[in-house]
Protein backbone atom coordinates (compact mmCIF):
# COMPACT_ATOMS: atom_id res chain seq x y z
CA UNK A 1 0.00 0.00 0.00
CA UNK A 2 1.36 3.23 -0.72
CA UNK A 3 1.96 5.53 1.78
CA UNK A 4 -0.17 8.93 2.06
CA UNK A 5 2.10 11.84 1.85
CA UNK A 6 1.52 15.41 3.02
CA UNK A 7 0.59 17.32 0.63
CA UNK A 8 2.84 20.49 0.48
CA UNK A 9 0.94 23.85 1.00
CA UNK A 10 1.99 26.76 -1.66
CA UNK A 11 1.59 29.85 0.91
CA UNK A 12 1.19 33.42 -0.08
CA UNK A 13 4.39 35.13 -0.09
CA UNK A 14 3.45 37.48 2.01
CA UNK A 15 1.83 34.56 4.23
CA UNK A 16 5.00 32.84 3.88
CA UNK A 17 7.55 35.39 4.53
CA UNK A 18 4.99 36.39 7.98
CA UNK A 19 5.43 32.99 8.41
CA UNK A 20 9.40 33.28 8.74
CA UNK A 21 9.59 37.17 10.78
CA UNK A 22 7.28 35.19 13.32
CA UNK A 23 9.92 31.85 13.08
CA UNK A 24 12.88 34.50 13.54
CA UNK A 25 11.43 36.53 16.53
CA UNK A 26 10.49 32.94 18.53
CA UNK A 27 13.88 31.94 17.76
CA UNK A 28 15.86 34.79 18.90
CA UNK A 29 13.41 34.53 22.39
CA UNK A 30 14.09 31.09 22.98
CA UNK A 31 18.12 30.47 21.73
CA UNK A 32 19.64 34.08 21.55
CA UNK A 33 22.12 35.00 19.33
CA UNK A 34 22.25 31.16 18.59
CA UNK A 35 18.76 31.63 17.17
CA UNK A 36 20.36 33.84 14.28
CA UNK A 37 20.42 30.50 12.11
CA UNK A 38 18.68 29.83 8.83
CA UNK A 39 18.63 26.34 9.48
CA UNK A 40 16.92 26.58 12.78
CA UNK A 41 14.37 29.46 11.14
CA UNK A 42 13.93 27.57 8.49
CA UNK A 43 13.38 24.14 11.30
CA UNK A 44 11.18 26.18 12.98
CA UNK A 45 8.88 27.69 10.36
CA UNK A 46 8.81 24.11 8.69
CA UNK A 47 10.36 25.05 5.28
CA UNK A 48 13.37 24.45 3.70
CA UNK A 49 16.41 26.68 4.50
CA UNK A 50 16.13 27.18 0.57
CA UNK A 51 12.82 28.66 1.16
CA UNK A 52 13.97 30.97 3.62
CA UNK A 53 16.73 32.39 0.78
CA UNK A 54 13.91 32.51 -1.34
CA UNK A 55 11.84 34.99 0.18
CA UNK A 56 14.81 37.00 1.82
CA UNK A 57 18.15 37.95 0.66
CA UNK A 58 19.72 36.60 3.44
CA UNK A 59 19.62 35.84 7.14
CA UNK A 60 20.40 39.82 7.95
CA UNK A 61 17.70 40.74 5.65
CA UNK A 62 15.44 38.27 7.53
CA UNK A 63 16.37 39.82 10.60
CA UNK A 64 15.90 43.12 10.05
CA UNK A 65 12.27 42.51 8.90
CA UNK A 66 11.62 40.83 12.20
CA UNK A 67 12.70 44.03 13.75
CA UNK A 68 10.58 46.09 11.59
CA UNK A 69 7.89 44.22 13.22
CA UNK A 70 8.23 44.16 16.50
CA UNK A 71 8.88 47.89 16.18
CA UNK A 72 6.00 48.73 14.50
CA UNK A 73 3.83 46.46 16.82
CA UNK A 74 5.31 48.58 19.73
CA UNK A 75 4.21 51.29 18.07
CA UNK A 76 1.20 50.34 17.34
CA UNK A 77 0.30 49.47 21.16
CA UNK A 78 1.78 52.51 22.42
CA UNK A 79 -0.61 54.74 19.47
CA UNK A 80 -3.76 53.05 20.76
CA UNK A 81 -3.04 53.60 23.95
CA UNK A 82 -2.04 57.32 23.23
CA UNK A 83 -5.82 57.63 21.29
CA UNK A 84 -7.66 56.32 23.75
CA UNK A 85 -6.85 59.70 25.84
CA UNK A 86 -7.87 63.10 25.22
CA UNK A 87 -6.20 65.85 27.72
CA UNK A 88 -2.46 66.20 26.22
CA UNK A 89 -0.90 65.72 29.54
CA UNK A 90 -2.79 62.19 30.20
CA UNK A 91 -2.07 61.48 26.47
CA UNK A 92 1.82 61.35 27.74
CA UNK A 93 0.74 59.30 30.73
CA UNK A 94 -0.70 56.95 28.32
CA UNK A 95 2.53 56.45 25.94
CA UNK A 96 4.88 56.04 29.10
CA UNK A 97 2.34 52.66 30.57
CA UNK A 98 2.15 51.74 27.14
CA UNK A 99 6.03 51.86 26.84
CA UNK A 100 6.55 49.92 30.18
CA UNK A 101 3.18 47.61 29.94
CA UNK A 102 3.43 43.61 30.19
CA UNK A 103 3.14 43.08 26.52
CA UNK A 104 6.33 45.40 25.80
CA UNK A 105 7.74 44.90 29.12
CA UNK A 106 7.86 41.20 28.62
CA UNK A 107 11.55 38.98 29.38
CA UNK A 108 11.47 36.66 26.19
CA UNK A 109 10.21 39.62 24.07
CA UNK A 110 13.43 42.47 25.27
CA UNK A 111 16.20 38.98 25.03
CA UNK A 112 15.32 39.40 20.82
CA UNK A 113 15.49 43.79 21.33
CA UNK A 114 18.98 42.93 22.98
CA UNK A 115 20.03 40.25 19.89
CA UNK A 116 18.74 42.72 17.52
CA UNK A 117 21.05 45.99 19.25
CA UNK A 118 24.10 43.34 19.47
CA UNK A 119 23.69 42.86 15.55
CA UNK A 120 23.54 46.44 14.96
CA UNK A 121 26.90 47.65 14.46
CA UNK A 122 27.27 44.78 11.92
CA UNK A 123 24.19 44.57 9.57
CA UNK A 124 23.39 47.32 7.56
CA UNK A 125 20.14 46.00 6.50
CA UNK A 126 19.27 45.74 10.06
CA UNK A 127 20.49 49.37 10.83
CA UNK A 128 18.60 50.59 8.24
CA UNK A 129 15.41 49.21 9.50
CA UNK A 130 16.44 50.68 12.97
CA UNK A 131 17.08 54.40 11.83
CA UNK A 132 14.02 54.75 10.30
CA UNK A 133 11.56 52.71 13.33
CA UNK A 134 13.26 55.21 15.65
CA UNK A 135 12.57 57.84 13.80
CA UNK A 136 9.44 57.06 13.79
CA UNK A 137 9.27 56.09 17.71
CA UNK A 138 11.14 59.32 18.62
CA UNK A 139 8.34 61.77 16.70
CA UNK A 140 5.45 59.93 17.77
CA UNK A 141 7.00 60.69 21.19
CA UNK A 142 7.50 64.37 20.49
CA UNK A 143 3.80 64.96 18.77
CA UNK A 144 2.53 64.21 22.09
CA UNK A 145 4.77 66.35 23.84
CA UNK A 146 4.55 69.24 21.79
CA UNK A 147 0.57 69.02 22.38
CA UNK A 148 1.38 68.98 26.36
CA UNK A 149 3.32 72.93 25.65
CA UNK A 150 1.10 75.95 25.40
CA UNK A 151 0.80 77.58 21.93
CA UNK A 152 4.24 79.66 21.22
CA UNK A 153 5.67 78.50 24.18
CA UNK A 154 9.51 78.11 24.40
CA UNK A 155 10.52 74.71 24.57
CA UNK A 156 12.03 71.97 22.44
CA UNK A 157 9.44 69.00 22.03
CA UNK A 158 12.31 67.04 19.76
CA UNK A 159 15.25 67.28 22.39
CA UNK A 160 12.83 66.07 25.11
CA UNK A 161 11.92 63.20 23.33
CA UNK A 162 15.61 62.43 22.53
CA UNK A 163 16.38 62.40 25.94
CA UNK A 164 12.96 60.64 26.97
CA UNK A 165 13.56 57.83 24.10
CA UNK A 166 17.19 57.43 25.64
CA UNK A 167 16.07 57.17 29.25
CA UNK A 168 13.49 54.56 28.07
CA UNK A 169 15.50 52.32 25.94
CA UNK A 170 18.17 52.38 28.75
CA UNK A 171 15.59 50.58 30.95
CA UNK A 172 14.48 48.55 28.25
CA UNK A 173 18.07 47.53 27.77
CA UNK A 174 18.25 46.98 31.85
CA UNK A 175 15.33 45.04 31.91
CA UNK A 176 16.31 42.87 29.04
CA UNK A 177 19.78 42.12 30.57
CA UNK A 178 18.18 41.42 34.23
CA UNK A 179 14.51 40.89 33.90
CA UNK A 180 12.71 42.12 37.26
CA UNK A 181 15.26 44.79 38.17
CA UNK A 182 13.04 47.14 38.51
CA UNK A 183 9.21 47.55 38.67
CA UNK A 184 7.20 49.04 35.55
CA UNK A 185 5.50 51.75 37.77
CA UNK A 186 9.47 53.03 39.19
CA UNK A 187 10.00 53.19 34.97
CA UNK A 188 7.06 54.99 34.54
CA UNK A 189 7.50 57.05 37.93
CA UNK A 190 11.01 58.15 36.21
CA UNK A 191 9.95 58.76 32.44
CA UNK A 192 7.26 61.37 34.32
CA UNK A 193 9.63 63.46 36.47
CA UNK A 194 11.81 63.67 33.39
CA UNK A 195 8.87 64.88 31.55
CA UNK A 196 7.89 67.26 34.73
CA UNK A 197 10.98 68.64 34.64
CA UNK A 198 11.01 70.02 31.17
CA UNK A 199 7.36 71.23 30.98
CA UNK A 200 7.74 73.09 34.26
CA UNK A 201 10.83 75.09 32.17
CA UNK A 202 8.21 75.96 29.40
CA UNK A 203 8.25 79.08 29.08
CA UNK A 204 4.53 81.23 27.64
Amino acid sequence: MTPHLPKYRRAHPEDRRADLVEATIACLAEHGHAGVSVRRIAARAGVSAGLVNHHFEGIESLVAAAYERLSNDVLGRVLVRVAAETEPRRRLSAYFAAIFSDGVLDPGLLKVWVVFWSLLPHAEPLRVIQKRTWADYRRSLETVLADCAPPGASFDPGLTAFGLAALMDGLWLQWGLDPGSYRAEDAIALCEAFADQALARVRP
